[in-house]
């Protein structure tokens, strides 16, 4: 149940930052625009942020490309759409734990303990510009 609500938080957290940097002065193309690129960018530069904070070997980053690519297409038709429903956060939520499991699958111990700790710290951010905008009436 926890893990729901984390991924809960996230995706909320992840939608609010989406819609606001649009608002933000030079950012017109910034996360929105990202999500929106094609399937092989995103998974290109997921992997290498992955590639680069887990200390990923050559094999590893292959095998997550892979993966990310996978994913970022059967997430693509989701995204095209003006922008993410409720109706398909839950099914978008699903395939990131598919995902999620299957780059675990590769991943030594050590950095899926390191994974989980940058997680977090994304999780407890995120939470705090909600809390943020909700004091603000966001």
């Amino acid at each position: 149940m926890m893990r729901i609500k984390n991924l809960l938080v996230v995706t909320a957290a992840l939608l609010t930052l989406i819609m606001f940097s649009s608002f933000a002065p030079g950012r017109q193309d910034g996360f929105r625009e990202l999500f929106r690129r094609s399937p092989e960018t995103r998974a290109q530069v997921v992997t290498m942020v992955m590639e680069n904070r887990l200390d990923m070997d050559e094999a590893q980053a292959e095998k997550a490309l892979q993966i990310n690519l996978k994913y970022a297409k059967l997430s693509q038709s989701y995204l095209k759409v003006e922008g993410v429903t409720m109706e398909n956060t839950g099914e978008l939520l699903a395939l990131n734990q598919k995902r999620s499991d299957e780059l675990k699958a590769i991943l030594t111990p050590e950095q899926i303990k390191k994974a989980e700790d940058i997680r977090e710290k994304w999780i407890n951010r995120l939470e705090t510009i909600l809390v943020h905008l909700k004091e603000n009436n966001f």
